[in-house]
């Protein structure tokens, strides 16, 4: 594929209050992150004009859109998705869905010590699941201390990557079982989720409009409560 005929992927991430956009076309990656709150509603439209316009890209240079499936917030993935959908249905383009938290992990996968996906579910609260052989053990969620005691009860330090907040990551570094990733790492998930979603359109693996929907928050398995043997 040259230059003039090379084709771009559109990813949207509206998993969380952090919002993110991404152009990929295999080779060139362009993205947009910005904390939309829960004003994804009113932003994101806006935001993926943007994107497309100051890399000079228009719907018609579009071969798919990616959107990352949660788990996330409601609104949130609600909207990313009825864009994806819209855009998919009304350019007639593939449409590909990428778990958030194998986006999450995947800046990190070439790391030679075990992953831990996170991302902050509200309420004090965390969901995470392990990145293992290149899948995700079904997510959890619980608190920061909950996660910590699952860590050091298997005796294997992690690397925790995502999106905990000041309070999650200083009760989390206090483990010598964990360590954790520049904030800046956590910036760029439609990057990887554009990354993921161009691998399935090589290959011609693209999800159903119609069926495809998003995971939230409270679809993940509680963690569960620690017992002190008597």
């Amino acid at each position: 594929m040259d230059q003039a005929s090379r084709k771009w992927l559109l990813a949207i991430d509206t998993s969380t209050e952090q919002a993110s956009i991404a152009l990929f076309d295999g080779h060139r990656l362009a993205d947009l992150t910005w904390p939309a709150g829960r004003e994804q509603t009113v932003s994101v439209l806006d935001q993926i004009d943007h994107v497309l316009t100051l890399n000079i890209v228009t719907i018609s240079d579009l071969a798919a859109v990616g959107v990352a499936t949660g788990p996330g917030m409601f609104n949130g993935l609600r909207v990313g998705m009825s864009v994806a959908k819209g855009l998919a249905f009304s350019a007639s383009l593939p449409l590909i869905g990428v778990p958030t938290l194998m986006a999450v992990a995947l800046p990190h996968v070439e790391c030679e010590v075990p992953i831990v996906a996170v991302l902050s579910a509200g309420r004090g609260r965390l969901l995470w699941a392990r990145h293992a052989n290149g899948d995700l053990e079904k997510p959890r969620n619980g608190t920061a201390e909950e996660l910590v005691a699952e860590i050091e009860s298997n005796g294997i330090g992690v690397l925790v990557c995502g999106e905990p907040l000041a309070g999650h990551r200083e009760i989390l570094g206090k483990s010598p079982y964990v360590r954790i990733p520049p904030i800046s790492s956590v910036m760029h998930r439609a990057s990887a989720v554009a990354e993921l979603a161009w691998r399935r359109l090589l290959l011609g693996d693209f999800d159903e409009p119609v069926t495809l929907e998003p995971t939230y928050f409270h679809a993940a398995t509680p963690s569960p409560p620690n017992r002190s043997s008597s």
